[in-house]
């Protein structure tokens, strides 16, 4: 058969996008009902199915048809030339399986009408023949250059991820030596800080200000006594006595009276005496409101004396000292403050209850007096009645003078408040003048270890990340190379013998077809004794592919690189493994 010349492709997109039926007849594609015509009901049921067969909801997983054949290794993700050239082989069987279904068409046309006659015989090649073995020709043509377009399309990409994995080991390789100098320069830091000493004469601590034990025990009791004698009478006028302690008291007054100069201090005795449970709850409450005074001032000298800046070596122990004195110092406040709202609120209410008891003293005398008139010259009745009217006056005339003195009390309670105040900033400056503390031998590290240790652990951590992400790049930059170097001596054009066979095949297959539909033996059409054979290019199937011009180079930076992450994990990585060289050449 003479060389035949494939004529321009059709542009009809019902054919492939590629081949007309003849080279000149711009008809449809054949259709799977051989009649010629492609439906588009067709085209859209089929599209339907492989939308079902890839989405479907509902599977059956013991279904033949979704269980996966273990021989069937399409079904297995790869990079290599198999996977590469896997489309390109579909696409063929795709093109071919439609070549020969126009050979079946062609065939039937020509054996409807007769052609070729049995005993004519023919000069040329027949047209069918011409049209499939042009198209056949085309076909081979572009699976060659398919395959050849892939495979070179696959080689540049692995070698632009080639680059950018031999980029990101570098990068990482420079961080981890980075992370290695911060790691050494911190290490340094805490060895100094580790030898770091304070002077021998360095003491953590202070005396105090005021030194004298008998003199603070004074002054102590000096501000209890001022406190209780400015406080005393609010609790004894809160806590009234019975009708008998009055009536002592107006007695023993009357005999104080006789002692002229030593009569106040007795009157004062008498009346703490007296009123026991005023004195009792003044001078607790008075106690405490020292007390506080005290602990809350030397709290407060605790706090503002130490600084851990000051004394780094105890920097955790003045930490801890100062935030147990700081709560202290807090509860200290808020009980002196609680202790100076109930004094002030209970001498803002003290008149109010003395005008209620001498209300309740004027009713009693006024019944007094009545039952005096009322008892008239009984001489049985009167005595009573009259001592009666006395207590009464006197009762009365004693919660006068506490409503008078109460009056006087509530118009300067905010003046007392303020006594109170200077009261326990005194106790509060006693109790800061008299405290010492000294925490010299209890000294510890210096403050700046914690976040050192704290920062040499993240760059640990830091370090063997870096050195991971390397290793990760480096291997999968080796496996691009050896991917690489794997395309390069693959020759995928190698089975182009099976491919020419097949297409060899299309005009056996029309001549086949042609003389069974006529019921002919088609050795037996003289036109058919001519060849079949459709002549194809050479191929050279140990025709290299192009070598990318940077691989060599790239390979050289990929050295580079394994050596230098060598050089610097033998120094930067903490576990001290050392790295494995993967890269197969």
């Amino acid at each position: 058969m003479a060389n035949i010349i494939s004529p321009p492709p059709s542009t009809d997109p019902g054919i492939g996008g590629r081949f007309g039926r003849n080279g000149t007849d711009h008809s449809s594609a054949f259709s799977s009902n051989g009649d010629g015509q492609s439906t588009l009901g067709a085209r859209w049921v089929g599209r339907l199915g492989q939308f079902w067969d890839r989405y479907a909801p509902f599977r059956n997983p013991w279904s033949a048809k979704y269980r996966q054949d273990p021989l069937d290794d399409d079904r297995e993700a790869g990079n290599g030339v198999h996977a590469i050239t896997k489309k390109t082989d579909y696409w063929f069987n795709r093109e071919l399986a439609l070549i020969e279904q126009e050979a079946t068409k062609l065939a039937a046309q020509w054996a409807e009408k007769g052609l070729p006659r049995h005993d004519v015989e023919r000069v040329g090649i027949l047209e069918p023949e011409q049209v499939l073995g042009m198209k056949c020709l085309e076909l081979f043509r572009q699976w060659r250059r398919r395959v050849r377009v892939k495979m070179q399309d696959q080689i540049q990409t692995a070698t632009a991820n080639l680059n950018r994995l031999i980029g990101e080991s570098r990068s990482e390789v420079n961080a981890l030596s980075l992370t290695d100098s911060e790691r050494k320069a911190t290490s340094a830091q805490i060895d100094g800080f580790r030898q770091f000493k304070e002077p021998d004469n360095s003491r953590v601590g202070y005396d105090r200000i005021f030194k004298s034990a008998f003199g603070f025990w004074i002054f102590a009791g000096i501000l209890t006594i001022a406190e209780f004698t400015a406080n005393f009478p609010v609790f004894r006028l809160l806590l009234p006595m019975d009708s008998t302690l009055v009536q002592l008291a107006s007695t023993l007054g009357e005999a104080a009276e006789s002692h002229t100069w030593l009569a106040g201090p007795l009157v004062l005795m008498q009346d703490i005496l007296l009123h026991f449970e005023a004195f009792l709850v003044a001078l607790i409450a008075v106690v405490i409101l020292v007390l506080l005074g005290k602990t809350t001032g030397s709290s407060a000298r605790s706090i503002v004396a130490f600084r851990a800046s000051e004394s780094p070596m105890a920097a955790t122990t003045i930490r801890s000292h100062r935030r147990q004195h700081i709560v202290v110092f807090v509860a200290g406040l808020l009980g002196i403050a609680s202790v100076l709202s109930f004094m002030y609120f209970s001498r803002a209410q003290i008149a109010e209850t003395a005008q209620s008891r001498v209300r309740s003293d004027s009713v009693a005398l006024r019944q007094a007096l009545s039952d005096q008139q009322a008892a008239g010259t009984d001489l049985a009745k009167t005595a009573a009645t009259t001592q009666r009217v006395t207590d009464a006056t006197r009762t009365l005339r004693q919660h006068l003078d506490d409503a008078a003195y109460a009056s006087t009390v509530q118009r300067i309670n905010n003046a007392i408040v303020w006594l109170n105040i200077g009261l326990v900033l005194a106790a509060m400056t006693l109790g800061f003048v008299y405290k010492k503390e000294d925490l010299t031998d209890r000294q510890g590290e210096h403050p700046a270890l914690k976040p050192l240790r704290a920062k040499l652990q993240a760059l640990e951590r830091e370090a063997l990340g870096h050195a991971r992400a390397a290793r990760i790049a480096m291997s999968g930059a080796a496996a691009e190379a050896g991917r690489i170097n794997h395309l390069l001596e693959s020759h995928p054009l190698r089975d182009w013998q099976g491919k020419q066979d097949r297409l060899q095949g299309v005009i056996v297959q029309f001549r086949g077809e042609n003389g069974r539909l006529r019921g002919l033996d088609p050795a037996n059409i003289v036109a058919f004794r001519q060849p079949s054979t459709i002549v194809f290019p050479e191929v050279d199937e140990n025709e290299e592919l192009r070598r990318p011009t940077e691989f060599t180079q790239l390979l050289q930076d990929l050295d580079h690189v394994e050596a230098e992450f060598a050089r610097v994990a033998a120094f930067a990585i903490p576990t001290g493994v050392q790295p494995a060289k993967t890269r197969l050449l």
